[in-house]
């Protein structure tokens, strides 16, 4: 318990940093939705930092990860971080040369011809972002989580503060700039100043270049790229997708619908998203403890608690939440803008469980595995889409990634069974999921005098209430608890 508390109070400064960055980050939507001209160019802001989301996992090719596994294998942590510091830092520069001298094509690689303003954004974002990559990985892996937060509250602060300004009242040498643009902007100049808070350890890299390490690492890091890349391409897809599949503007309107309602999941993503960032370096580390494999099981238990947990707060609260911080009635005019939350919300629950199975190939060296699961996984993603928004438009998209994630899941589960076989409380796992959804539905079936603000909170606090104690009871103990063998 111990260390299931060492790794909870790390995740608490990730979450709770994340989650007032985000929440901060959030509130974007509400200038985006009501200063943006129409819910099309929401729409491609989304399918822009969904293509830089792409971009991103290309240019840092799997090489955290790999940072982590070879500091584990006995490497010293100084020359690891040079070697692949210095490999991020020459593919980025050439990267970078490349897109400079074809910015025209790179736009309409992008899906914009001819808007090169958007590439140069972009690029300068994607710039920065990819060489703090590894400094950011350096310090979850030295265990300084204040400082990590800390850099990471910055970014989003910047660029909140500048999204506002620049929408409200854009500065006369920017006045030429289309609103799209600006926010591009705001995100690059965020991305410059937290480049420039790492700057001394993005350049500490005087070891000399080890060949031989080098080799390992690629060897051991080509399938993350495709591990990263099928994931991008199941996180992401759907939103470049909805554009390119549907007529324009009907495409433009259904991706700014889906991307707004997107982010009613903010509290999931950002949960699951801090637990990445602590669990990841947790997990290497956990290798010299003799019960690691107890270990893995029991942290996945309280993650898929507090996740479920979540879920049924979000959806117990989600229409004021929607009214709240979408101000423009044109996001309500479609009512399966609210139909998909539920649904993303469950989808990300099952990413980050399958962020807690996946532990078994990093650490049993089957990445190649891995990427094979998560290529089959991406072109299964790419199909579905294919097929099934031109007839049900993002509702599809929604429920593809629902259906995706928890595919993976199952064949991670079922194959790393066999390489590395973890005790995972299964029977517990699904208990707690099926108890979210169960309250949840009750909450709808019972929506007794809900113009009644104080019984209808009362009733939502109870329902909450119910699922602590389940969450409580069903905590794996000692033998003597009778739940244990589930």
């Amino acid at each position: 318990m111990q260390i299931i508390k060492k790794l909870a109070g790390q995740t608490a400064i990730y979450g709770l940093s994340s989650m007032l960055g985000r929440f901060i980050n959030f509130l974007l939507v509400i200038p985006h939705t009501s200063k943006l001209n129409n819910v099309g160019e929401y729409g491609e802001v989304s399918a822009i930092f969904a293509i830089i989301a792409f971009l991103n996992i290309v240019l840092t090719y799997g090489l955290e990860t790999s940072y982590f596994n070879f500091i584990r294998e006995g490497y010293a942590p100084q020359k690891v971080y040079a070697v692949v510091q210095k490999s991020i830092l020459f593919t980025t520069f050439i990267f970078a040369i490349l897109v400079v001298l074809f910015p025209f094509e790179s736009a309409n690689l992008l899906g914009f011809p001819n808007q090169v303003e958007y590439v140069y954004a972009c690029l300068v974002f994607l710039i920065f972002d990819t060489i703090s990559a590894l400094p950011f990985a350096k310090l979850r892996q030295e265990e300084r989580p204040l400082k990590f937060a800390s850099i990471k509250l910055l970014n989003i602060l910047v660029n909140v503060a500048l999204n506002i300004w620049f929408l409200n009242k854009a500065p006369d040498f920017l006045s030429q700039f289309s609103k799209v643009d600006l926010i591009l902007i705001a995100n690059a100049t965020a991305s410059f100043f937290s480049f420039l808070v790492l700057s001394p350890i993005v350049f500490k890299i005087n070891q000399s270049f080890d060949f031989q390490l080098y080799k390992k690492i690629l060897n051991y890091c080509w399938p993350l790229i495709f591990i990263g890349l099928a994931g991008i391409v199941n996180e992401t897809l759907d939103r470049v997708l909805l554009i390119r599949l549907l007529p324009k503007e009907e495409g433009a309107y259904q991706n700014g619908i889906y991307g707004a309602f997107y982010k009613l999941t903010m509290v999931m993503t950002m949960f699951v998203q801090a637990y990445k960032f602590a669990a990841e370096p947790f997990f290497f580390k956990q290798t010299k403890n003799q019960d690691n494999r107890t270990v893995y099981a029991v942290v996945m238990y309280w993650f898929v608690g507090v996740c479920a947990l979540i879920f049924l707060v979000c959806m117990l609260f989600i229409e004021p939440l929607a009214h709240l911080f979408i101000k423009n009635n044109a996001y309500f005019e479609d009512q399966d803008g609210l139909f998909i939350v539920p649904i993303l919300l469950l989808a990300n629950l099952f990413l980050g469980v399958y962020y807690n199975l996946s532990i078994w190939y990093k650490l049993s060296n089957n990445t190649k595995i891995g990427a094979l699961i998560a290529i089959v996984a991406a072109v299964l993603t790419i199909v579905l889409n294919i097929l099934l928004i031109p007839i049900y438009g993002f509702v599809a998209s929604a429920a593809i990634t629902l259906l995706i994630y928890f595919l993976m899941c199952l064949s991670s589960y079922i194959v790393g069974s066999y390489y590395f076989k973890i005790p995972y409380f299964i029977g517990k796992y699904l208990i707690l999921i099926f108890s979210g959804i169960v309250l949840w539905y009750i909450s709808e079936m019972l929506n007794f005098d809900m113009n009644n603000v104080f019984l209808s909170l009362l009733f939502k606090i109870g329902l909450i209430s119910i699922m602590m104690l389940i969450i409580w009871l069903l905590q794996p103990k000692e033998k003597n608890n009778k739940f244990a063998k589930l």
